[in-house]
């Protein structure tokens, strides 16, 4: 049996919270924002986009259970 959408929610978020660290460390060394800085937050974005997603089919998922 494969996880839960809610737990890969929480996956996703946290490593979007991970890849956003990083890319505020990264342009905290350099002089600003880099290709490595705008690489990392791409990541974040794209990790936080998934994570929201897998959570609103947490939902639906529910949702279709009470229906039922």
């Amino acid at each position: 049996m494969g996880r839960s959408p809610r737990f890969n929610g929480y996956l996703f978020i946290f490593f979007g919270t991970l890849f956003l660290f990083l890319a505020i460390q990264s342009a905290g060394q350099s002089s600003g924002w880099d290709v490595i800085t705008i690489v990392l937050i791409a990541f974040a974005a794209f990790d936080y986009f998934l994570g929201f997603k897998f959570f609103v089919a947490a939902a639906r998922m529910e949702q279709n259970k009470r229906g039922k």
